[in-house]
């Protein structure tokens, strides 16, 4: 919804476009993205296409990996790759089109969730590892709802947070109009070089607006910095990187039109098996919270969490009260497994 607010902008950006259009040059990645605090930083070719990441922990320790959404990077997941790192190899890549991960261009369905998804899965074998805990917000949980169904194997547990399977927001948005008018800035990334333009204005002001606007950025505002935000400028200027971003949604036209559109969701809505933890934060203001409990049409073993005072960027808004609910959920199905094993 933030890139619609700098539609509005529109009078104030012809008053002054000199200032509309000046942007800071940046060349090197900044301090923050560079932290060694946060882990390792590494990459790997599969698929195709070659992937960035950053890991810790001991990788004879069973893999978490994290998957980021729009218009993020590996960043987003800063507090989990500390705090999981103990007991797990934690990972955390920019996803294909994001920071410094490779960005096909030759079509915008080099970007489609079935590509996403054979992403993870030869990024796993990779690693080195034959399964893993995922965890996945926002556009990274619709490659990782598409990962678990298709690859079931590979995926221990599921964390997904503020993001539906496709088949819950198709079924939601038929009843509940009111999440088509939350998704009507959607529509406006369908048009070519607009958006990215739009965007790209103020510095990559688009950004701000974003993970720290009144209207869709964090409650808690001491959680997103500014050096956090010009960790998410650098990524989402580099060349091609808002292009690539805007192509997940190019793909999909069923994301903006559910009612009207081809459905990806109506051939892939399959029973999941695998242990599923969905987290949302209550504030979330592009996706309804309300879709969190709807998920037992597809998941066979689900556990909702939704989480008060928090926007739609969950594990930074809230990532002490996130790590909690992580650990306590991830705790208790391996107890539960070991006494399963057991009896």
């Amino acid at each position: 919804m933030a890139i619609l607010s700098v539609v509005g902008m529109l009078p104030k950006i012809l008053k002054n476009p000199r200032k509309a259009l000046t942007k800071k040059k940046r060349n090197l990645p900044p301090p923050a993205y560079l932290n060694p605090s946060w882990g390792q930083h590494h990459s790997v070719q599969c698929n195709g296409i070659q992937l960035y990441y950053v890991a810790a922990g001991d990788p004879e320790k069973p893999l978490m990996l994290f998957l980021h959404g729009f218009p993020e990077c590996w960043y987003s997941w800063r507090h989990q790759l500390r705090y999981f790192s103990e007991n797990y190899r934690v990972v955390a890549p920019d996803m294909r089109g994001y920071g410094r991960s490779s960005r096909p261009s030759s079509s915008v369905f080099d970007y489609h969730p079935d590509k996403l998804a054979k992403d993870v899965r030869c990024f796993i074998q990779a690693l080195g590892y034959e399964k893993c805990v995922l965890v996945a917000h926002d556009w990274g949980g619709l490659v990782a709802w598409v990962v678990a169904e298709r690859y079931q194997s590979m995926v221990d547990r599921l964390i997904v947070m503020d993001c539906p399977h496709l088949a819950v927001y198709e079924d939601f948005s038929w009843e509940n109009k009111s999440q088509l008018v939350r998704s009507k800035y959607i529509l406006l990334f369908y048009v070519w070089y607009i958006p990215e333009f739009i965007m790209s204005l103020y510095d990559w002001g688009f950004v701000g607006l974003v993970f720290a606007g009144k209207q869709s950025g964090v409650v808690n505002k001491e959680r997103m910095t500014e050096d956090d935000l010009e960790v998410f400028k650098w990524s989402i200027s580099r060349r091609g990187a808002a292009t690539a971003a805007l192509n997940y949604y190019r793909c999909l036209p069923s994301l903006s039109a559910p009612l009207f559109a081809p459905s990806f969701a109506s051939r892939k809505a399959s029973s999941l098996t695998v242990p599923t933890l969905v987290l949302w934060g209550e504030n979330d203001t592009a996706l309804d919270c309300k879709m969190a409990k709807l998920h037992d049409k597809v998941c066979e073993d689900l556990t909702v969490r939704v989480i008060p005072s928090c926007s739609h960027w969950i594990q930074q808004d809230q990532p002490d009260v996130t790590n909690q609910i992580m650990r306590a959920w991830l705790e208790a199905k391996e107890s539960g497994s070991s006494s399963e094993a057991k009896a």
